[in-house]
This record gives C-alpha cells, sequence and structure tokens, in this order.
C-alpha cells in the first residue's frame, strides 16, 4: 500500500512538473511576441476609480459629532483616454503605458495639447511629450494614479522568466475556460516594481520584488490572467498593492489587456480602487492620422470642455 502512494504521488509530481515546463515555454514565448507587437497597438481605455478624499488637517467640529472620526468620502471619477505602449531612454526592453485623456467624467477634454493623436505622439518618438502624458492622469485629479500594469506580461519574457520560481497550486474555471493556477515569486536579479509614495517629497521609488498568481490556459497554456500583490511597513502604515490583469488574444498575434483591476490598501483599509477597461485594439502606422471620438452621449457643444 505504501508503494503505491509513493508511486501515484511520484505521477503526480512528474505531471505537474511536466505542466510547468510546457507553461513556461508558452508563457515566455507570448511575452516576447507582446514585447515586439503590442507597441504597434492602440486602443480605447476607459478607467473608473473610486478613492477616499484625504481628511482635512483642520475642521472644527462640535457637540455630540465631535466624539467620533470624520466620515469617509469617497470620489468616483471616470477617465476615457487613448491608450498605447512605448519604450521610453533607449531601453528596447521596457515598455511603457501612455494615454492622451479624452474625456473626464463624461467632459470632452479642450486641451490644445491633447489635439495630436497618440499614434502620431508614438510614431515621431517625442520623448518629452511621452513623458508630460506619464503625469497626465494627476492632473485631472486621480488620487493613486497607477500605470505600467497593462505590460505586466513582460515580467517573463525569456529573458526574464529566469528569475522565478513557479508552483502549480491547481486548476479553476475562469469564465468557461478552465484554468492551471500557478504561484510565481521572484528570487533574485533586480526589483522589478517602483513603488512611489505621495509623503515621500523626494519622490525616490522603492524597489520591490514581485509575487502572485499566472493563470493559463489548460488546453495550451495560453496565459489569461496574472495576478500580483506587494505590501511594504507595518500596522497602520502598511501599503499593500494587489492588481490583477486580464488578457485576450488578438488578431494580430498577440496577447493584449482586456481588463485591470487594482486595489490600494493602507492599514488593511482600502483606499483605492481602479478599473481598466480596454476595447478596439487596432495597428497604427506611422503616417497615421487617428482621431478618437469622446462618448456620444456627450456630444462636443452639449457639455461643458474639461480644462
Amino acid at each position: 500500500m505504501g508503494r503505491v502512494l509513493c508511486l501515484c504521488a511520484l505521477a503526480i509530481t512528474l505531471h505537474a512538473a511536466d505542466d510547468t515546463q510546457k507553461m513556461l515555454a508558452r508563457v515566455s514565448e507570448e511575452a516576447d511576441a507582446f514585447r515586439r507587437l503590442a507597441p504597434s497597438l492602440l486602443a480605447t481605455e476607459t478607467l473608473e476609480q473610486k478613492a477616499r478624499k484625504p481628511t482635512p488637517r483642520f475642521r472644527p467640529r462640535v457637540g455630540a459629532g465631535a466624539k467620533s472620526p470624520p466620515p469617509v468620502v469617497w470620489q468616483d471619477r471616470q477617465i476615457v483616454s487613448e491608450y498605447g505602449l512605448t519604450t521610453l531612454g533607449g531601453d528596447e526592453d521596457a515598455l511603457h503605458e501612455l494615454r492622451r485623456v479624452i474625456s473626464v467624467d463624461g467632459q470632452p477634454v479642450n486641451d490644445k495639447k491633447s489635439e495630436d493623436s497618440l499614434a502620431k505622439i508614438i510614431a515621431l518618438n517625442d520623448d518629452q511629450r511621452e513623458r508630460e502624458l506619464l503625469t497626465e492622469f494627476q492632473k485631472y485629479g486621480l488620487v493613486g494614479a497607477v500605470t505600467d500594469f497593462g505590460p505586466l506580461l513582460m515580467l517573463f519574457t525569456p529573458r526574464d522568466i529566469e528569475h522565478f520560481e513557479f508552483s502549480l497550486k491547481g486548476s479553476q474555471t475562469l469564465g468557461a475556460t478552465r484554468a492551471l493556477i500557478f504561484h510565481y515569486i521572484q528570487i533574485d536579479g533586480a526589483e522589478l516594481l517602483s513603488l512611489f509614495e505621495s509623503k515621500d517629497k523626494d519622490h525616490k521609488p522603492h524597489r520591490l520584488r514581485v509575487q502572485g498568481e499566472l493563470w493559463v490556459r489548460a488546453s495550451d497554456y495560453l496565459p489569461l490572467r496574472i495576478t500580483l500583490g506587494v505590501g511594504e511597513g507595518q500596522g497602520a502604515s502598511t501599503v499593500r498593492e494587489e492588481a490583477s490583469v486580464d488578457y485576450t488574444p488578438s488578431q494580430f498575434g498577440v496577447l493584449v489587456p482586456a481588463a485591470i483591476d487594482h486595489k490600494e490598501l493602507v492599514g488593511g483599509q482600502l483606499m483605492v480602487q481602479n478599473s481598466f477597461i480596454y476595447k478596439d485594439f487596432h495597428k497604427f502606422g506611422a503616417n497615421s492620422e487617428i482621431q478618437f471620438r469622446t462618448p456620444q452621449s456627450n456630444p462636443p457643444g452639449q457639455s461643458t470642455p474639461v480644462k
């Protein structure tokens, strides 16, 4: 009986090892295709953000209300943008998200700089304008804006996948698809996640190693979802970032992000929740003159532009 159990355990271990090797080959192949082909695509991105507003430092309170903490006030924002990926600083192996904001809370953006399409900015390699776009979210009042989760698949390019350790956790249904779930953890190499804290006046990033889950289609190991979770600090000052990126095949031979969910927790309390949705991926060329329309529910001339 003991010998039979040992043989069964060995068979399960060998099967898991085989799944892992096949997964690594497929995932690194898809990550490399993403690195090469994704910068030639554009899409429309819609961000829904729910965030806590900062509590005022000084607020007169009298009577019974003075005995309890001030109520939590939430801020809801919607940002619609042109979305693309590009390299910055000559690093061909690092992709960064670029967004040109089209509308804020349903109101079209009126900005002369926004007249240039994102395709034109990327095609001209306008490094200064690209860097301006990286910080544009903050301009529109977003709290804890996050970037570069879309290219999370590039964690596992052929060059970088060797820095991670993988273990098969089990299987689960994702929609109507059976998926194998692998836990991954970075074991060496440079820290791949940069965390900027608003209270840090020097704007110096905290470098963190990453870990999370990798979901792949059970039939052929196609990547479907990548999750990430990192934390820093202790007690009430603990900052934790959690993200989940869903990918879908495109007609261009490369996976593209379909949805991203991100949460930021401080001391175990939810502070920011970002939900991104992507649609209408299409190719562009160097001579593209691509114009994105604002939502039809707010046609030009019938709403007040956001400045």
